[in-house]
């Protein structure tokens, strides 16, 4: 065997013991250091939401109500908590009324108020304060809530008082602790001439309660037929449905 012949021999042995090295190297790793992955889960794009209207309702009282009018266009995501914040002028100086409310999937008439300020204030904007708190769930799933025997005027029960009178059932399967009931009144003109809002608390399934809300002033053009009673209940929270314990008679707790 010459020179050559022996170098092309150690040659073709060292390639052969360099890939049979290096694969034993490889399945060492791959065992010892196994290759995950990465996943990047789709978000799925949900549509912002919308702020439709907003206005100011005079009282006539040195005082004024403000509404905005909010719209989701998603029927299967509702907002948990909504941060926001009324933006209010007065001879040229901004003001920030800061709230946080909620909207429910599919509820393309949302209303958020700032009650009984100044009427020297114009409202100059309304920002949503933070990112929305998204929560997914069925606008099918919606608790069913009715009223109906919905009666407006001047009510002596209530000090003479303009008042707003319904009844509340909770037509849905479960315990609802806070429900917040909001009053749109309109004129035949269908301009919103009177806003209120109140809160019906710890209300069992199938039960009916009463609600009342109260204006000092009376609202010239207010007839029942221009009231619209919107009542919603922050289901994408656990802590607005009742707990066992507080659906049970004092006296067996």
């Amino acid at each position: 065997m010459t020179a050559s012949q022996r170098r092309i021999k150690q040659i073709i042995i060292a390639s052969i013991y360099l890939i049979i090295t290096s694969t034993i190297i490889f399945l060492i790793v791959i065992t010892l250091f196994p290759y995950t992955p990465v996943i990047v889960e789709d978000k799925p794009f949900i549509p912002p939401l919308q702020i439709i209207n907003s206005g100011k309702i005079d009282l006539g009282n040195g005082k004024a109500d403000f509404w905005v009018e909010l719209s989701n266009p998603n029927d299967d995501y509702g907002v948990a908590k909504l941060e926001y914040s009324f933006i209010l002028n007065k001879s040229n100086t901004s003001e920030s009324r800061r709230g946080d409310t909620f909207i429910l999937p599919g509820d393309k008439k949302r209303y958020v108020l700032l009650l009984n300020v100044s009427s020297e204030y114009e409202l100059q904007d309304f920002e949503i304060s933070q990112e929305p708190e998204w929560a997914q769930l069925s606008k099918s799933s919606l608790p069913e809530l009715v009223t109906r025997n919905i009666s407006l005027g001047i009510s002596t029960k209530a000090g003479n008082a303009f008042t707003v009178f319904g009844i509340l059932t909770n037509a849905s399967p479960v315990n609802l602790k806070n429900i917040q009931v909001i009053a749109i009144i309109t004129d035949e003109n269908s301009n919103i001439i009177g806003v209120n809002q109140t809160l019906v608390r710890d209300v069992l399934t199938l039960e009916s309660r009463d609600f009342e809300m109260i204006w000092r002033e009376e609202l010239p053009g207010a007839i029942k037929d221009n009231t619209k009673i919107y009542a919603q209940s922050n289901v994408l929270r656990d802590r607005e449905l009742l707990i066992e314990l507080q659906q049970q008679p004092i006296f067996e707790r």
